[in-house]
C-alpha cells in the first residue's frame, strides 16, 4: 500500500482548512472592515503561489485554477468598487469544476483517475498490469465518482452561502461548511478505499460445480 501523500496529511489538512478563518479574524481585527479582511486574505495564497511559479518555473493545474480565480475575483471586486460577492464565489470556484469535470468523465465512461493512472501505466510496466484487472478499474471509477461528489457539493454549498449570508458571517459559515463536506468526504473516500482493497485482497471463489443425480 502506497503512503499518503504529504498535503493529504490530517495536519496539513485541517490548517488548510482553518488557515482562512484564522487569517480573516486577524485582518478584521487589524483593518476593521469585512471585505477588505476578505481582500488580504484572498490575495495571500496567490501571492504565495505567483512567488511558487517564479521559483520553481512550474504551477500545477490546481494551482493554476485558483491562481486564476483569485486574479478574476480581485479584478471584478476593484471594478465592481468594492463588492465583495466575487471574492465570496471564489471560494467554490475551484472545487465546483473540478467536482463537475470528475462527475461528467465518469458519466462519459472516461474517469479521470484512470485516465490519470493509464498515463502512469505508459511509463511503469506494474502500473499497466495492476490497470488489466477489470476490478481495478472499476474501483478508479467509483472513486471519481466520490471525490467529484464531495468536490461539487463543497462548491454548491460555498456559491449557496456566498449568495445568502452576509460577509461579516461569510468566513465563519463557510469555513464550517467546508470541514463539515469535505470531512465527511474524505472519511467516506478512505472507507471506500479500505474497503476495496480488502476486495482485491481476497483470492477469487472458485465455482463450484453442480451435483448430478446418477
Amino acid at each position: 500500500m502506497k503512503r499518503r501523500p504529504p498535503q493529504l496529511a490530517p495536519h496539513r489538512l485541517a490548517v488548510a482548512l482553518l488557515l482562512p478563518l484564522a487569517g480573516y479574524l486577524l485582518a478584521h481585527a487589524l483593518v476593521g472592515s469585512s471585505a477588505t479582511a476578505l481582500l488580504i486574505i484572498t490575495c495571500g495564497p496567490a501571492v504565495w503561489l505567483l512567488g511558487s511559479w517564479v521559483a520553481r518555473r512550474r504551477l500545477e493545474p490546481v494551482a493554476a485554477v485558483t491562481l486564476a480565480t483569485t486574479i478574476l475575483a480581485v479584478v471584478t471586486y476593484a471594478l465592481t468598487h468594492g463588492d465583495p460577492l466575487a471574492l465570496e464565489l471564489r471560494r467554490g470556484a475551484v472545487t465546483a469544476p473540478m467536482g463537475l469535470a470528475a462527475l461528467t468523465s465518469v458519466v462519459l465512461r472516461r474517469p479521470l483517475l484512470l485516465l490519470l493512472a493509464q498515463q502512469r501505466a505508459q511509463a511503469s510496466p506494474e502500473v499497466a498490469a495492476r490497470l488489466a484487472d477489470p476490478q481495478r478499474r472499476r474501483f478508479l471509477s467509483g472513486l471519481t465518482a466520490i471525490v467529484g461528489l464531495f468536490l461539487a457539493a463543497d462548491g454548491l454549498t460555498q456559491f449557496v452561502l456566498a449568495l445568502t449570508v452576509p460577509t461579516g458571517s461569510f468566513v465563519a459559515a463557510s469555513t464550517m461548511a467546508r470541514v463539515t463536506v469535505l470531512g465527511v468526504g474524505l472519511i467516506a473516500t478512505v472507507w471506500y478505499i479500505r474497503d476495496r482493497q480488502q476486495q482485491l485482497r481476497r483470492p477469487p471463489q472458485r465455482p463450484v460445480a453442480p451435483d448430478r443425480d446418477r
